[in-house]
């Protein structure tokens, strides 16, 4: 699966679930509250409708509560983010010609550090941050394929895709899977900036260039962004470096099982929750009394 197909598939199923839920919780908390006051929860109209729609609701509720804790802390990370390179970078014009050289005019700061790094940070205008200690250590050539391969994360605004996928992923406890699906979408636009980096330079810069850059410095390590030092896909980046093309990415065995009982847990929960209000009286479908 590509990483499009990936995050489209991950975007529409978070949505279809959503609104279900959605649609259901507008009359679902009334007909829980209708149904305990007048027979308490042991006397369902069918057995386990009750507890069904108070599954739904935990879900739901469970869901919002670690999506928005997620959306909050790679807000704030990127918040934090975005002021430490402020508060490091230095003046350095060198860059300036290569980076115009790839289609990063004007969206390159380098950042007076040791370490050998670059990523692609920033949501609506993202922005490539290299350390001073990568542009001592890699040749020219080098330098231009760590910016070749972060321009195509900037060109693909690939840190507001990854916190736009974690969000969603986030929201689904019982669906694993839809994790993996943000593994594949990360995974393919990494490939994708090394193919875009070794159309630019050939594969023997990109190779050099993915030898010296490191991770990402620990203050960067929490916000959504996107490292020329990722470690995490190493064996199918050389795969690619070599001219194959890198095997599929599995999802674990785990994942698919878990998804699978997650899926009948949410298919039970809102039969449920739609039979339970389909028997309860409720002014907001029409049958108040």
């Amino acid at each position: 699966m590509t990483g499009k197909r990936a995050f489209w598939t991950l975007v529409t199923a978070s949505v279809t679930i959503h609104a279900t839920v959605a649609f259901l919780g507008c009359c679902l908390v009334t007909a829980l509250a209708w149904q305990f006051t007048h027979h308490g929860i042991g006397a369902d109209p069918r057995p386990g409708a009750a507890w069904a729609g108070a599954t739904l609701l935990a879900l739901s509720t469970a869901g919002a509560i670690r999506s928005a804790r997620r959306l909050w802390l790679g807000l704030s990370a990127t918040r934090a983010m975005d002021r430490q390179v402020r508060a490091m970078a230095v003046t350095d014009t060198a860059i300036h010609t290569t980076a115009q050289q790839v289609g990063l005019t004007a969206r390159v700061d380098v950042i007076e550090s040791a370490g050998r790094f670059a990523f692609t940070h920033g949501l609506l205008r993202p922005r490539v941050t290299v350390s001073s200690g990568l542009m001592k250590s890699a040749t020219p050539g080098e330098l231009r394929a760590v910016l070749a391969h972060e321009a195509e994360h900037v060109r693909g605004r690939d840190p507001l895709r990854t916190l736009v996928a974690d969000f969603l992923a986030a929201r689904h406890i019982a669906l694993p899977l839809l994790r993996h699906l943000r593994t594949v979408v990360a995974a393919d636009r990494e490939l994708a900036a090394d193919r875009c980096a070794m159309a630019h330079c050939g594969a023997g810069a990109v190779a050099g260039a993915l030898l010296k850059a490191g991770d990402t410095p620990r203050w960067a390590n929490t916000a959504p962004a996107a490292a020329m030092g990722d470690r995490t896909l190493l064996a199918a980046r050389i795969t690619q470096l070599e001219g194959a093309i890198p095997p599929p990415i599995r999802p674990e065995h785990r994942q698919v099982a878990v998804t699978a009982a997650g899926a009948a847990l949410y298919m039970w929960a809102i039969a449920g929750s739609a039979w339970l209000m389909s028997t309860t009286p409720l002014a907001c479908l029409g049958r108040g009394h």
